[in-house]
């Protein structure tokens, strides 16, 4: 069901009391998960009647989609503030630094939005795999992204199929971003931050200004440390 095929409710008392399903429903998937959220536990949690979901959604997916949407709506948003109208210097070293400061706020952007609530996140990442228009739903926003990411290329000089470059620039920000907020991070968030926006600047940086990049310098990442040190390890094995 689209969007648009939804029931808008015109009245402010209709409308806070879809405001409180949409808000119960985020936090049963994230808190609990996709299989077990019912229609009853999101109006147990919103604190109306049951009855009263189907007044305003037919079903639990539908509600997700709107969940959805509303995420990649506030993403874009975002993306669109960050990437409009830059003025790209004429010095390649001043191209690459004001690219450089674009990209870092871009990859911070990414780093909140994957942040912000990771349950609710990873049900819609595995509940689009079945759910058809749920999928249309995220490859729509990821095909808006690619071609934002194309039109800053082409502003920034890029002498390539800006298109393909933006494609495995969002790729390579969509994968690296979920293994550092969802999995389990190896450096630190400025680290990740540097050398992700360095990886991209690699393929999205005019050709002429390739060769500044070899100087460039970014912070060095911090790992955690082990669990057990190498000398604690080398102990272990001598009391054996």
């Amino acid at each position: 069901m689209e969007a648009a095929d939804l029931r808008v409710p015109q009245q402010p008392r209709s409308q806070r009391t879809r405001e409180k399903l949409v808000l119960a429903a985020q936090r049963e998937f994230s808190e609990r998960g996709y299989g077990v959220t019912t229609a009853k536990s999101i109006t147990d949690r919103a604190g109306v009647a049951t009855g009263t979901f189907y007044r305003y959604f037919p079903d639990k997916g539908c509600l997700l989609r709107e969940l959805a949407r509303e995420r990649v709506t506030a993403l874009e948003h975002t993306l669109v503030a960050l990437l409009a109208d830059p003025h790209p210097a004429h010095a390649l070293s001043g191209l690459l630094e004001e690219q450089r400061g674009v990209l870092d706020a871009v990859v911070q952007a990414y780093v909140a939005y994957h942040r912000q609530d990771k349950g609710l996140h990873a049900v819609i990442t595995e509940r689009q795999l079945v759910d058809p228009e749920l999928q249309t739903i995220m490859h729509d926003a990821e095909r808006q992204g690619v071609t934002h990411i194309a039109r800053v290329l082409e502003l920034f000089h890029f002498d390539g199929d800006a298109r393909s470059a933006a494609y495995m620039i969002f790729s390579l920000l969509e994968g690296a971003v979920h293994a550092h907020v969802l999995g389990q991070p190896l450096p630190d968030d400025a680290a990740f931050r540097a050398a992700l926006v360095q990886a991209i600047l690699r393929i999205g940086a005019p050709s002429a200004a390739l060769s500044l990049l070899s100087t460039a310098s970014f912070p060095s990442a911090r790992f955690p440390s082990a669990s057990l040190s190498t000398t604690d390890k080398s102990k272990k094995r001598r009391s054996r």
